[in-house]
């Protein structure tokens, strides 16, 4: 697969009201700034010979025409967006054909793939290491709910007695659960007990509603509901 990296230079620009989500993102062409802004690389893809790896590490295979919202206050408009999720990047499609990917995803602050949303944010890893990475928004408030897709990437199994070679493989895994304050990373949670160090108040009608209202971590239903009833109170 052909693939290209997309340089986003930060601009400065004028606030610009639109009628969108944000009033002040100055609504750019896709190419004009495309034309103005690219750069591109010959870096190769970690994604290596699609072709030959059963399953995709794709959210969805297609491209959806969407939206990016820089950090610098611009929304580039009508792009053709698809999200890797083994590269933990978005990719889009220009106009020839080619298929490029973000080199410096901590320009975007939002992007949104037809009816889903993602940011780009940080979060704590199982070690309490910092990171960054894209999460699709399921909730937001005080309390933002979001959720992480994950996928495996199992290589090649050699021939062996009785089994038979097997190619790589991306398998898909259930997307990982994360809850954020404002300007604090987004927490994993999938017990009560890890809200212990995301919420500081309300933490006793919090546990009340979860005991009542029997309130799965798994689900994202579940915790949609949950975060909806925190960010009422």
């Amino acid at each position: 697969m052909k693939k290209s990296t997309l340089t986003l230079f930060l601009v400065i620009v004028c606030a610009a009201f639109a009628q969108a989500q944000y009033l002040n993102y100055e609504i750019i062409e896709k190419m004009d700034y495309l034309r103005t802004n690219q750069m591109t690389t010959n870096r190769p893809s970690t994604t290596v010979a699609q072709y030959k790896i059963e399953g995709s590490p794709y959210l969805d295979d297609a491209f959806v025409n969407g939206t990016i919202y820089t950090t610098a206050k611009t929304q580039v408009v009508d792009v053709p967006l698809r999200y890797n999720i083994y590269n933990d990047n978005l990719e889009f499609k220009t106009s020839d054909g080619s298929i490029l990917e973000l080199a410096h995803p901590e320009t975007v602050e939002r992007a949104k793939l037809g009816e889903t949303e993602m940011i780009f944010t940080s979060y704590l890893t199982s070690t309490n290491n910092t990171k960054n990475g894209f999460f699709k928004v399921l909730a937001e408030g005080d309390l933002n709910l979001l959720a992480k897709p994950d996928i495996f990437y199992q290589k090649a199994k050699e021939e062996a007695a009785y089994k038979e070679a097997q190619p790589p493989k991306f398998i898909p895994k259930p997307d990982e659960y994360y809850m954020q304050k404002s300007g604090a990373p987004a927490v994993k949670v999938r017990k009560s007990q890890d809200l212990d160090e995301i919420i500081v108040v309300h933490k006793k009608e919090i546990y009340t509603y979860i005991k009542k209202n029997k309130i799965k971590f798994k689900s994202a239903e579940d915790l949609t509901q949950l975060v909806d009833y925190y960010n009422s109170l």
